[in-house]
């Protein structure tokens, strides 16, 4: 669980500190997939791009790559919005070309995911590798208006007497979505 301004407040890394030090909420790097896709789109709407545009959902081919929707079908046009809330795949594709892949992985960085040295147009379905918490902390972004975070444990610690011996300074990148 984080607040809004990075706080961790909550945490599990694992089912037994005792039998794992792994934390797998910080050290494991997984495909977050479709949990990736409002990054995507935000780096469309970055581009230019509005959430009533219309995005074809018909099958794409990349090279040899060719992404489906998850249930095999495709519904044909529909807007940009639909498209995320419906985690369409092929839409997210179409997203992801419209924007530029080096933009969609300039936004990932901006939100503190790094997406590798040469992400493809595969990053629009959620192939980086990120941890629990990375893709947390981007997340935060979206629900705080839009500032950025870096995520913390810590907020002060005092001695015996009350005394402050540590207080957590800085707030983060700044915005790092546009809202308005």
């Amino acid at each position: 669980l984080m607040r809004p301004d990075g706080a961790v407040v909550a945490m599990v890394g694992g089912e037994n500190y005792a039998d794992s030090q792994f934390n797998r909420a910080t050290q494991a790097k997984r495909q977050p997939g479709s949990a990736f896709k409002p990054v995507v789109y935000l780096a469309g709407l970055k581009a230019g791009l509005s959430p009533t545009d219309i995005i074809e959902d018909a099958p794409v081919r990349i090279g040899k790559w060719e992404p489906r929707n998850f249930n095999g079908k495709y519904a044909g046009k529909m807007t940009v919005a639909e498209g995320l809330a419906k985690s369409v795949n092929t839409v997210a594709v179409r997203v992801a070309l419209k924007a530029g892949i080096g933009r969609v992985a300039a936004t990932s960085r901006t939100l503190g995911i790094d997406p590798g040295e040469k992400p493809d147009a595969s990053i629009a379905l959620g192939t980086v590798e990120t941890s629990l918490l990375e893709l947390t902390a981007a997340y935060t972004a979206f629900a705080n208006g839009g500032n950025g975070v870096i995520p913390f444990g810590i907020e002060e610690i005092r001695d015996g007497g009350g005394e402050v011996l540590y207080r957590r300074k800085g707030s983060g990148p700044g915005r790092v979505i546009e809202t308005g």
